[in-house]
Parts: C-alpha cells; sequence; structure tokens
C-alpha cells in the first residue's frame, strides 16, 4: 500500500501545464526553507567562531586566571613557584603592564606595554607563534616586539630604534620630565585580533622594573590552565594561598558582559533566521491546500474505488514533507559549503567590491572566523523538517476528509 501512495504522490509532484501555479508555489517554498536553513547555518557558525577566536585571543593574552597584587613587597618570583604546584595551571607568566607613549624621531602612539622575560613571552603562543617579521631570540636588553598594525600605521621597521616614553617622572635639575628608554625593534606580530596588533608592545621585564619605577615587583601574573572545564577548581586553589597577597579574576568574570551578549544575540538570532523557515512553510501550507482543490476529482475516484482515508492523507503528508526535505538537504549542503570556505568567499568579496567586508577596527578580529558545531547543524536540520511536516498536516487531513459523494455528485 505504501508503494501506491509513494508512486501516486510522485506523479502529483510532477509538473504538469495546468499545474503550473501549483509548482512554483512549491519551488518558491523549496527555495524559501533552503535559504533559511543555510542562513542558518551560516549565522550559528559565524557566532560560534567569533566566540572561540575572542575567547582564544583574550586567553592568549591575559592568561585563564590574573593574580594582581596588592603591594610591591610580594614576592612574585616564589608566589610564581608555588603557583606552578597547583593542580591543572600550566604556565604562570609574571608581567608589567603599563600604558605608556611609542615614538620615533617623528611619530608618537599610545601603547599598552608589557614588561616580560624571554622564557615566559616564548610560552604565550599567541605571540612566539604569530612573528611576521624579525625574530624572538634578539629579544633581550634594549629589545622591543610590538603589533604588526601598530608598526605599519607608525612607520616602524625591523631595527629601527623606538622610544618607550614611560606616565612616571623624573626630577632634574632643569624641572620634572618624562622617564625614557630606546629600544631596537627585533620582531612583529599577528595575533589576528586588531585591537592588540594595532597596540601591544613588549619589553624585557628587568628594563620595565625601571622604566616605570617598580623595582623587583610586577603588576600582573598570568595563569594558564590546561583544562577549561576545571578553571574553577583551579582559581579557588589559588585563592586559599594567595587572596591575601593578590586580587584574583579569570577570563570569564572579567569579560562576562560581553560573553552573555554574544549568547543572546546568538539565540536571538536564531529565533529570527527561523522564522525565514517558518515563513516558507506557510507557502507550503497554501500549496497543498491548492492542490488539494485541484485534486478532489481525483481523491473521490481515489476513495471510490477503496483508497482509505489515512491513505489519501499520506499521500498530500508525502508531497509536503517532500518539499520540505529537499530544501532541507539542499539548505544544508549549501550552509556547510559556505561556512567551510567562508574565507576564500571573504576574500573574493574584498577582491570584487575592492573593499574589506569584514573590517578589523570594527570587528576586531582580522577575519570572518566560522566553527561548525554538529549539535547546532542537527538543530537546524530538526527544526526546519519539523515546521515542514507540521505545515503538511492540516491540508493533508483536510484532502483526507473529502466526501467523494458530494464531489462526483455533478460530474
Amino acid at each position: 500500500m505504501l508503494s501506491t501512495e509513494l508512486l501516486i504522490a510522485w506523479r502529483y509532484i510532477k509538473s504538469k501545464k495546468r499545474e503550473k501555479i501549483i509548482s512554483a508555489i512549491a519551488v518558491f517554498s523549496l527555495i524559501g526553507i533552503s535559504l533559511g536553513v543555510a542562513t542558518l547555518i551560516i549565522v550559528t557558525s559565524v557566532m560560534n567562531g567569533f566566540r572561540k577566536e575572542f575567547t582564544d585571543r583574550v586567553i592568549g593574552f591575559n592568561g585563564h586566571i590574573s593574580l594582581h597584587p596588592t603591594n610591591n613587597q610580594i614576592d612574585y618570583q616564589n608566589a610564581v613557584k608555588e603557583i606552578l604546584l597547583v593542580a591543572n595551571v600550566k604556565h604562570a607568566i609574571p608581567s608589567i603592564e603599563k600604558q605608556a607613549l611609542i615614538s620615533n624621531t617623528k611619530i608618537l602612539r599610545g601603547t599598552l606595554t608589557y614588561g616580560i622575560s624571554y622564557a615566559d613571552i616564548v610560552k604565550k603562543e599567541l605571540i612566539s607563534e604569530n612573528i611576521v617579521n624579525g625574530s624572538l631570540d634578539d629579544f633581550q636588553y634594549n629589545a622591543i616586539v610590538i603589533g604588526e598594525s601598530l608598526a605599519q600605521r607608525s612607520g616602524f621597521n625591523i631595527g629601527d630604534n623606538v622610544a618607550i616614553i614611560a606616565p612616571e617622572m623624573d626630577e632634574t635639575g632643569f624641572g620634572v620630565i618624562p622617564r625614557k628608554k630606546t629600544f631596537k625593534l627585533v620582531a612583529t606580530f599577528n595575533s589576528g585580533m586588531h585591537e592588540y596588533d594595532n597596540s601591544v608592545s613588549y619589553i624585557p621585564l628587568d628594563i620595565s622594573q625601571k622604566l616605570f619605577k617598580i623595582q623587583n615587583s610586577i603588576t600582573n601574573i598570568s595563569v594558564f590552565v590546561d583544562d577549561c572545564l576545571q578553571i574553577s577548581k583551579t582559581k579557588d586553589a589559588i585563592s586559599q594561598k594567595f587572596s591575601h597577597n593578590f586580587r584574583i579574576s579569570d577570563w570569564q568574570s572579567s569579560n562576562s558582559s560581553f560573553m552573555k551578549a554574544i549568547e543572546i544575540e546568538r539565540n536571538v538570532m536564531f529565533l529570527i533566521l527561523t522564522m525565514i523557515t517558518m515563513v516558507a512553510s506557510f507557502n507550503i501550507i497554501a500549496c497543498m491546500f491548492m492542490l488539494v482543490k485541484d485534486k478532489e476529482k481525483d481523491i473521490a475516484i481515489l476513495r471510490t474505488i477503496g483508497l482509505a482515508k489515512s491513505s489519501v492523507s499520506k499521500i498530500f503528508f508525502i508531497i509536503g514533507a517532500s518539499i520540505g526535505v529537499t530544501g532541507t538537504v539542499t539548505g544544508t549542503i549549501l550552509g556547510l559549503l559556505f561556512s567551510i570556505n567562508i574565507r576564500e568567499i571573504q576574500a573574493i568579496l574584498d577582491t570584487f567590491l575592492n573593499t574589506k567586508v569584514f573590517s578589523p577596527e570594527v570587528y576586531f578580529l582580522t577575519h570572518l572566523p566560522s566553527l561548525l558545531r554538529p549539535v547546532d547543524v542537527t538543530i537546524t536540520i530538526i527544526v526546519s523538517l519539523l515546521l515542514s511536516c507540521l505545515a503538511t498536516l492540516y491540508p493533508a487531513r483536510k484532502a483526507s476528509e473529502l466526501n467523494p459523494t458530494e464531489i462526483l455528485r455533478y460530474v
């Protein structure tokens, strides 16, 4: 019986001249569902990618946990050794973080300067693995490493002498003058996050202690962990030992408002874009009602020769569901292909439009990120199929309830 229902459904799906309007509505419904599914997959993958890129780069610069000393008398070297003994801790990097000015003979820019040792800057993979020009091997006395965007914007080249001007002042016989130190630019990095590449610079820790008048001390210890899921336990363990000497925070609490905003935006976008699929489903309802009206005589004859109501309902359910399934499959393929090749598509659009579609000055990242998660793709497919099938149920039931006697009376 099922093969008979499938055969009849297939014959009704095939376009005929007098059913051009119905076929056109069906095609538009299919296109609408395809676009809805593809858009949902693309948007969710971009939102996931943006969240991952942001968190990876924030963590890459600031660590999972940050400790800020409450006074300058703390033995930070001993504290670092004790932190490394805590379970799940991978690295503990002491540094001095200060606002300063960076200049040569012509340019003066603001910069966020980090004082850090050579051994520790190598551990910061976001920096050490993204060196564009120069080498970290030369990061020693009077050396400086800066972001590529900052170097390009300021006209700095490898080997140039670059001055860091600290906000702290020195009193001299000629009055109060700012503290200044000249460094040799040995490397530039491109972390992929424009905000950092355009403002951050690194100098040796011992030099920064003298420059910023923080002798034998630091302003921050960045802690990197092996397992992000255990960060709460690690933070609690560190707090038990160091809460009296340090202010302790983790990356989630420091960026909680931004992370919540990304999550809310992702959920709202999912709901809004689901409406596209819902509208296409309404088109399926219209298409099915028109098809039922057009096939009234066929339905009456089928019922007269013994076809059950449930079989009539199945025939029209199969027709409507086939539109939803085809549209969902097509949209899924388009969405996956677009998400996987999003960087290449961005490059093509940049070249074709002669502009940056994804401006790093606005979005902080240098490229459009994408991260496909199977669970999101699965949810999108299920939602699309569910809406399509629900839209088919009512017209299919109405078709099964047609009275063949009334229809054939005037034939």
